[in-house]
C-alpha cells in the first residue's frame, strides 16, 4: 500500500479583546507557535486577520516557511523581525507548526504546497478564511473523491487539510442556498453540518475575514486542545504550555464536539456532537505533548510518573534489584521518558542518572528515512564512570521501529555495562495509526513482526540487552486517570473507535495477505 499524507502538527490561535497594539498578535503567535515546536519541525505558518488594513493591505495575511518557527519570524535578524511583525499586525491570528510523514518531504515546493495555514479567498468576507488544524481524517480519500467526482473540485495538494477547507466552503454555499439570500449563515450550522462528514481527528481554527475565529475540536477528543483569556486576548493552543508562556494560567480544555466562536462580541459556545466515548491519543500522554502540558485536566507529567511506577510493580527483577540495590542503575532515554525513569528507580529504590546524554534536540521519531538515522546515529553519548560494573535499565517512552535503543546499547557496552535490561513505559505498538501519528504501515512496527507471547524475548535479542519488558495495556490505562472506553488505544489493540479507521485497518491487512 502506497503511503498516505498524515500529519502530528501543533495549532494556535490569538484574538485581542480591545484595539491597542496590533503587532502583539504576531508575537503572541511568535511565542506560542515555539512552545509547539516538537510537535512539527518541517514548516510553520501564520495567517492574520486586521479589518483596518486600508488599501495597501489584505485583511487576511498569511505567511509560511519551510522550517522552524524562528526561520518563519526571522528572529535572528533583529530588524527583519520587527519589520515582520508589523507588516503582520492584526487583531487575530492563528498558526500552525508541521510535519508530514509523505515520501515528499524532502521536496520544498511540496512541503510549502502543504503547510498551513490555507487561505480560502473569496469576494464576501464572509467567505474568506484561513484555516489549520491538527490530526487525521480516516475518511480522507472518500471525502477527496467525493469533491472531485461529485462537486468537480479541482485540488491543488493532497492534504486532508485543503479537502476540510473546501467542505467548509461547500457547507457556507449551501447555507446561503437554503437561506435564499445573501446572508452569512451560522458558524455553528456550518460545523455540525462538517462535522458530521469528518471520520477521524480534529483540532481545527477557522479565522474568517469579517472577523470571526472558530475553533473546533472533534467528538471523541483525539488531540489536545486548551483556552483560555487574560485581560489583552484569548488564545487557543495545542498545550497548556503554549497558554502559559504568553501569560494565561487559567486554561480550559476545549470540549470534544464542541464549537467556540471568538470575536468582537466576545465568545460564544455550543456542544454540537455528544458522543459516549471518547478517544485520547494516548501517546500524547507517554510521548508527544511536553511534560509541564496538561490534556483534558489529566497532568503529562503526573502521568508519565505513575507510568514509571506501574514499570516497577511488574518489574521480574525487583527482588534482585532489593537485594543489592547499588549495583543499578536507571536511565532515561529520551528525555521524555525522564519523570518515568525517575520514579520507576524510586520505587525499587536505585539510583537514577542522565548519564545518557543526547547530543541536540531534534527529534528522531518526526524525521524521515536516512535524516533519522543520521540523527540517531550521532545523538547519545554515554558517560562511563556512571556505568562501569552496573546493571543498567533503560527506561524507553516507546518502542516503535526498535531504532532509537539500538543507537543506546552499543555506547552502553563500551562504558563498561555488566548488564542490559530494556523497560518500556508503553505496551508494544503492533496496529497502524490512522488519526495522526507516523507509524502507518505493520511492516514499520517491530512488535507486529511477532507473536505477543514471543515479542519480549526477540525483542531483546535484536537490540542486544540481557531482558526486556513492556508496560502492560492495564498499567497505561491507569497511569492516564482516565477509562479505557475514554482513551484511543487502536495502536496496541487493533480497536479502532470509528468506522473509517476500522476500514483502513481492514483494508491493510488485506493488502498484507496478498
Amino acid at each position: 500500500m502506497g503511503r498516505e499524507i498524515k500529519e502530528e502538527c501543533g495549532v494556535f490561535g490569538v484574538y485581542l479583546k480591545s484595539e491597542g497594539d496590533k503587532t502583539l498578535v504576531p508575537r503572541v503567535l511568535y511565542t506560542g507557535l515555539s512552545q509547539l515546536q516538537h510537535r512539527g519541525q518541517l514548516s510553520a505558518g501564520i495567517a492574520v486577520l486586521d479589518p483596518k488594513s486600508g488599501v495597501y493591505r489584505k485583511r487576511l495575511s498569511v505567511l509560511k516557511k519551510t522550517g522552524l518557527v524562528d526561520e518563519l519570524f526571522e528572529v535572528n535578524h533583529n530588524s527583519k523581525s520587527e519589520e515582520l511583525f508589523y507588516d503582520y499586525r492584526g487583531i487575530a491570528g492563528i498558526g500552525h507548526v508541521r510535519y508530514c510523514t509523505s515520501g515528499m518531504a524532502n521536496n520544498e515546493q511540496f512541503i510549502i504546497n502543504g503547510t498551513q495555514p490555507f487561505e480560502r479567498r473569496h469576494g464576501r468576507l464572509w467567505k474568506r478564511f484561513a484555516f489549520c488544524y491538527n490530526g487525521n481524517l480516516a475518511n480522507h480519500r472518500i471525502l477527496r473523491d467525493r469533491l472531485i467526482k461529485k462537486e468537480g473540485y479541482h485540488l491543488d495538494t493532497t492534504t486532508d487539510t485543503e479537502v476540510i477547507m473546501h467542505l467548509i466552503s461547500l457547507n457556507l454555499k449551501r447555507a446561503e442556498d437554503k437561506s435564499g439570500e445573501n446572508t452569512k449563515p451560522e458558524h455553528f450550522e456550518i460545523n455540525i453540518d462538517l462535522m458530521n462528514q469528518l471520520d477521524g481527528s480534529y483540532s481545527m481554527i477557522e479565522l474568517f475575514a469579517d472577523g470571526d475565529l472558530v475553533v473546533v475540536r472533534d467528538p471523541l477528543g483525539f488531540k489536545p486542545l486548551v483556552w483560555g483569556e487574560n485581560s489583552d486576548f484569548y488564545a487557543i493552543a495545542s498545550e497548556s504550555v503554549a497558554l502559559e508562556k504568553i501569560g494565561i494560567n487559567r486554561f480550559y480544555p476545549v470540549s470534544p464536539g464542541s464549537c467556540m466562536i471568538f470575536n468582537r462580541s466576545g465568545l460564544r459556545e455550543k456542544q454540537l456532537v455528544n458522543s459516549k466515548r471518547k478517544a485520547r491519543c494516548h501517546f500524547e500522554f507517554d510521548y508527544f505533548s511536553k511534560e509541564g502540558s496538561v490534556f483534558d485536566n489529566r497532568s503529562i507529567h503526573l502521568t508519565r510518573k505513575k507510568l514509571g511506577e506501574n514499570l516497577a510493580e511488574i518489574e521480574p527483577l525487583k527482588n534482585e534489584v532489593r537485594a543489592n540495590p547499588e549495583k543499578y542503575v536507571v536511565f532515561p532515554v529520551p528525555k521524555t521518558a525522564i519523570p518515568a525513569a525517575e520514579a520507576f528507580a524510586e520505587a525499587l529504590k536505585i539510583k537514577h542518572s542522565s548519564a545518557i546524554l543526547k547530543s541536540d534536540d531534534k527529534r528522531g521519531f518526526i524525521n524521515k528515512g536516512r535524516a533519522r538515522k543520521r540523527i540517531m546515529s550521532n545523538a547519545y553519548f554515554v558517560i562511563p564512570e556512571e556505568v562501569e560494573g552496573k546493571e543498567v535499565f533503560i527506561v524507553d517512552d516507546s518502542a516503535v521501529r526498535g531504532e532509537t535503543i539500538q543507537q543506546v546499547v552499543g555506547p552502553l557496552r563500551k562504558a563498561g555495562a555488566e548488564k542490559i535490561h530494556f523497560r518500556s513505559t508503553e505496551p508494544p505498538i503492533r496496529h497502524p495509526c490512522f488519526y495522526g501519528i507516523d507509524f502507518p504501515t505493520r511492516e514499520e512496527l517491530i512488535a507486529s513482526q511477532y507473536p505477543p507471547q514471543e515479542f519480549e524475548k526477540k525483542f531483546a535479542e535484536i537490540i542486544n540487552v540481557d531482558s526486556a519488558i513492556f508496560q502492560t495495556l492495564e498499567g497505561l490505562v491507569n497511569a492516564t486517570g482516565f477509562r479505557k472506553d475514554e482513551l484511543c488505544l487502536a495502536c496496541l489493540n487493533g480497536d479502532y473507535p470509528t468506522p473509517g479507521g476500522m476500514r483502513l485497518a481492514k483494508k491493510a491487512t488485506k493488502c498484507k495477505s496478498k
